[in-house]
């Protein structure tokens, strides 16, 4: 399977599909797409019939030179080519910082032990497909805490703090109280200008909304994703704990997705879950800008 950059295909049985395998019976008549744009590419499960990645179940994925697809009794090999022969899977290089890469080499077990997560997140873990998986299945088991931490992780810095900035103003908009807003504005402009003089004044912030409440969590979460939690007159840098950051994030949108619950037979939390993580899937590929990358260097 060659893969070249805007390739957008469907793979099945039926002769409507961009490559035909009609000798494969098992083959569903529209069993997965490849969406080849912006220098990656993803695989997408069509209907109910399984497609698999080097053997493991896969409804969405990245795919690299190299691996192996299996629909029905089919293998197709992926080979990449042009820009993307070069290119990692996971995040685009435009989001992808240091943590983010750190999270996309790790096995959803081992993500979960590094991220400290309690309560059933281990067993979740070890029947876990893929990250997404893992994190419905934490919702499934009503944490979305713990869901929401593990997705700003696997953002990476920058782009989790974008992502509860774009919550957090969807939700609120303009019901904050004024510490609260300036915190969301200082984070925000921190998105858009990532450098410490920014993480600096994210702290003033986060002190003035007494580090919490949707604005304070998200500039408590910017503070931590600074060179040193030492004050700036220190000479010796105190390093912030790799994942403080998430943690941040995730208590902003857990505050976010339970604002103006309403008892009306609709589980409102479940619906924002979801939509959250729809948004989080949309900024990690680039369908939703929030900032540009050429404006700060990402950490």
């Amino acid at each position: 399977m060659h893969l070249q950059e805007g390739l957008v295909a469907r793979f099945g049985q039926t002769e409507w599909a961009d490559f035909c395998f009609a000798a494969d019976p098992t083959m569903a008549d529209f069993h997965f797409m490849v969406d080849c744009r912006l220098q990656r590419c993803i695989l997408y499960a069509l209907g109910t019939a399984e497609t698999f990645v080097n053997s493991k179940p896969a409804a969405r994925q990245d795919l690299i030179d190299g691996d192996r697809v299996r629909a029905g009794q089919t293998e197709f090999l992926v080979r990449l080519e042009g820009a993307m022969a070069g290119a990692e899977g996971g995040l685009r290089p435009l989001y992808k910082d240091a943590v983010a890469t750190a999270a996309a080499a790790m096995t959803v077990s081992a993500l979960c032990g590094y991220l400290k997560l309690g309560n059933r997140a281990p067993e979740i873990a070890k029947t876990a497909s893929s990250l997404a998986d893992f994190c419905s299945g934490l919702a499934a088991s009503g944490d979305y805490m713990q869901a929401f931490q593990t997705r700003a992780f696997t953002l990476g810095k920058r782009a989790a703090v974008a992502w509860g900035c774009h919550e957090v103003g969807t939700i609120y908009a303009g019901q904050m109280e004024a510490a609260q807003a300036n915190a969301w504005r200082v984070a925000g402009a921190w998105v858009q200008s990532p450098d410490q003089a920014g993480c600096r004044r994210a702290e003033a912030a986060a002190i003035q909304a007494d580090r919490g409440g949707p604005g304070g969590w998200l500039a408590m979460a910017t503070f931590w994703c600074g060179e040193s939690l030492a004050p700036a007159t220190s000479p010796e840098p105190v390093p912030p704990e790799m994942t403080l950051f998430s943690r941040a994030v995730a208590g902003a949108l857990m505050l976010s997705v339970r604002h103006g619950d309403v008892d009306d037979g609709t589980d409102q939390a479940a619906l924002r879950f979801q939509a959250f993580m729809r948004d989080a899937d949309a900024l990690e590929s680039g369908e939703l800008v929030l900032f540009e990358s050429e404006r700060g260097a990402e950490r």
